[in-house]
């Protein structure tokens, strides 16, 4: 597991700033899936301003690492944050039996750590529990249960966190935060390094990369490619995702559409590459309305202005910062507005220079700025500074 060791000289280190990263839980800085990609491009980021005491791994490796922490925070070690990550699963219940035997030891420590004037910030990372499919497939008793300690970890956080980060402050509207507790909003980003090639605007070419499962429904935009033939469009999804939506959606794929199912940046780089426009133009939903899906920051990353759908905050987004084109998502509308930029290539060049300007700011080295300056503002210390 790739770490800045809490033991290590500050020395070593004249970058920038130093932090605390918690995690209550193992990191995956390989992982291509799910909850283990943010904290992973967030552990990346964070090396790359400072100076990293990282604190993850099972509740043993933690414990160790706490003791390491405290122990440099007592000799007058500077600290500029402690930045924690949640885990979508409830946080006493992380460890791989899932059972609660460490139920205050993270809580405990994060107080400790702003105890000592240190600011604490937390990224809370989902809300699936508080919609009724919650639990799908557990028992009753089990779902009770879980549902329970999602709520232990919303309370212990008013008492531990100077700030709670959220996808969206929307989010905020589906759960009970803690009063006295800031928030503040930290979307994903994108780890585009490389400027990406304009590609021609004309013929219009779409490309969709993500899910296919029940909150990911793209049947109106298949629709309305179909009635639009000049228009071609790439989606890549997981093959057995495919394969449960096709017999519903077959009957608008047409010559103009291609199915693929590359996965990581190398593979997914070709059609990134060929297309011009990308798509999020998902039905609308109560999920949607609050969720910033990582594909988004990918898109800007790869600098593509993008068709979104009304009612999404997707949607909201690429609208505010006029990052594409923002619909409502039924066929007549999204089929017109397809052969509006299939007619009119510079409606589509004018998008991605939006996109282009504002994509350095929507990286993970940008959020890493933006958690930095947020915690700053909260910090109580006096004359508060980087170094011993």
């Amino acid at each position: 597991m790739p770490t800045s060791s809490p033991d290590r000289s500050a020395q070593e280190h004249d970058r920038g700033g130093r932090c605390i990263y918690h995690l209550p839980y193992p990191i995956d800085m390989a992982s291509k899936f799910g909850g283990q990609v943010r904290p992973a491009r967030m552990m990346e980021a964070l090396s790359q301003w400072g100076e990293v005491w990282l604190v993850a791994g099972t509740a043993a490796q933690r414990r160790r690492q706490m003791r390491l922490v405290s122990e440099a925070i007592q000799r007058g070690t500077h600290f500029d944050f402690c930045y924690s990550e949640s885990s979508t699963m409830p946080t006493a219940l992380t460890e791989r039996h899932h059972l609660p035997t460490h139920p205050f030891e993270d809580f405990a420590f994060l107080a400790r750590v702003r105890k000592a004037g240190i600011p604490v910030g937390l990224f809370y990372r989902d809300i699936h529990w508080r919609f009724p499919l919650y639990g799908k497939g557990l028992s009753p008793l089990r779902r009770k249960a879980a549902i329970a300690m999602y709520r232990y970890d919303v309370m212990a956080y008013g008492h531990c966190l100077d700030v709670i980060f959220l996808p969206s402050l929307k989010m905020a509207d589906y759960v009970d935060l803690p009063s006295n507790v800031q928030l503040a909003e930290l979307p994903p980003g994108h780890n585009i390094v490389e400027e990406p090639k304009e590609a021609p605007a004309h013929p219009l070419s779409l490309f969709y990369v993500g899910g296919f499962g029940d909150i990911y429904r793209l049947d109106r935009l298949f629709e309305a490619v179909n009635r639009v033939p000049e228009v071609h469009m790439t989606v890549c999804t997981r093959p057995e995702e495919w394969a449960a939506a096709e017999p519903r959606l077959r009957q608008w794929v047409g010559e103009n559409v291609e199915i693929v199912h590359a996965l990581g940046a190398e593979q997914l780089a070709p059609y990134f590459a060929r297309c011009n426009v990308a798509t999020l133009a998902v039905e609308p939903q109560p999920y949607w309305t609050f969720a910033a899906p990582l594909k988004l920051y990918e898109y800007i990353g790869n600098g593509k202005p993008m068709l979104a759908s009304e009612g999404t905050l997707a949607g909201q987004r690429v609208a505010d910062g006029g990052l594409g084109w923002t619909v409502p998502c039924t066929t007549d509308a999204l089929a017109g507005k397809l052969k509006e930029l299939s007619d009119h290539p510079e409606e589509v060049g004018r998008a991605r220079k939006t996109v282009m300007e504002v994509r350095d700011s929507h990286s993970w080295r940008g959020r890493v700025r933006q958690l930095a300056q947020v915690l700053a503002d909260v910090d109580r210390r006096q004359g508060s500074h980087t170094g011993n």
